[in-house]
């Protein structure tokens, strides 16, 4: 078998794990997640990075780059040799999984961004084009005309779009990584510069996006707007992402130090229908050898296992974390339900069932 084969064996084998505990449903989900993700992408690029040429890392400034260079093919023809481009280089340096996950991406967004070409150009009311942005000639701020008379304006617009444009492709980016894709594009080099040169994929990142902007600066006439405007927005993108994942994908981990911890386990494992982790631990100062309860919980049933701990023991010592992600049974892969009569359900899943029913309706009762 030639190495190619065991490669693609090799890859096949590891899809069919990622997808196995998936049920139809969640692939459905994450899909519209990944495709309002190119959505937001794209309405950023489309309406106001690229007609104002804002170069701040990723395919769309590459594209603009390049058009500077050469005009005659437009940026969005650019943005999509780009990105399929990428997509080939993933494919064969990364991996089919990797590709799998920045395929719905790599076919939405460049056809979005060519549908909202086409949306700018032909909306058109008295001779002027709604949406684009660059049309400013015709806009009144305070009784004064934004045009070349009032060049000290211009520059706010592109600050404005920077702005919009950069939190709009965070907030696109952000979905997709919840929907559990990539963007792909250069994110490509930033996951090879980490497997060849061991460099932190946020490093990676910052450092691909940061090139990208200084060639902008250098092919750019030296001129430094430009220049900070793009760090600008790459940082509010930055920041965006990570509001938007964390956001919708925020759970928490708590350590539960308490003499009671025998009690509060066993609510946490049979009311709550949560699952613990005991951990041996011995006091610093004390010495005392004692029980510590972890636990991982989405942020719904916070504020109910905070209440449920300190009635139990208003002392305990508890320790909350935010965390990033939580992978298994009950949080990436769901309870199982069963809708069909006559179906027998081993004791351990009855007991996970009820509890999950137990745990809905206590935090209804929180609330209430």
């Amino acid at each position: 078998m030639s190495k190619f084969s065991l490669w693609v064996n090799k890859e096949k084998e590891m899809i069919r794990h990622e997808f196995a505990h998936e049920k139809p449903k969640k692939i459905v989900v994450n899909a519209l997640y990944i495709l309002l993700g190119a959505l937001l992408y794209s309405i950023a690029d489309s309406f106001f990075i690229i007609p104002m040429n804002i170069v701040y890392g990723g395919v769309s400034s590459l594209s603009i780059i390049l058009h500077w260079f050469t005009p005659q093919l437009s940026v969005n023809t650019y943005v999509l040799i780009f990105s399929w481009a990428f997509f080939a280089l993933g494919l064969f340096t990364i991996g089919l999984k990797y590709s799998l996950k920045s395929l719905i991406f790599a076919i939405a967004y460049p056809l979005f961004n060519m549908f909202f070409e086409w949306l700018i150009s032909v909306s058109v009311i008295d001779g002027v084009h709604i949406f684009d942005v660059t049309s400013i000639s015709s806009i009144q701020l305070a009784n004064t005309t934004i045009d070349a008379d009032n060049p000290e304006l211009l520059p706010v617009m592109y600050l404005v779009s920077g702005i919009i444009g950069g939190l709009l492709s965070g907030a696109g980016i952000g979905l997709t990584y919840v929907g559990g894709g990539s963007s792909g594009g250069t994110d490509v080099l930033s996951i090879l510069m980490n497997k060849f040169f061991h460099i932190r994929l946020g490093t990676a990142t910052f450092l691909t996006d940061s090139c990208i902007i200084f060639v902008c600066f250098f092919v750019n006439g030296r001129n430094l707007l430009p220049l900070l405007i793009g760090f600008i927005t790459d940082m509010l993108c930055t920041q965006m992402i990570d509001k938007v994942f964390l956001g919708m994908n925020q759970y928490s981990l708590a350590l539960i130090t308490s003499p009671k911890w025998e009690e509060i386990n066993n609510f946490i494992n049979k009311d709550l229908g949560r699952g613990t982790t005991l951990l041996s631990a011995k006091g610093g100062y004390t010495k005392k050898d004692m029980t510590v309860i972890e636990v991982c919980f989405d942020r719904q049933d916070y504020p109910l296992i905070k209440q449920s701990i300190y009635s139990i023991d208003p002392d305990a010592f508890v320790t909350v974390m935010s965390t990033r992600e939580i992978l298994g049974y009950g949080f990436s892969r769901d309870t199982p339900k069963v809708d069909e009569k006559d179906v027998p359900v081993n004791p351990d899943e009855t007991r996970k069932l009820i509890a999950k029913a137990n745990r809905k309706r206590r935090r209804m009762d929180y609330e209430d």
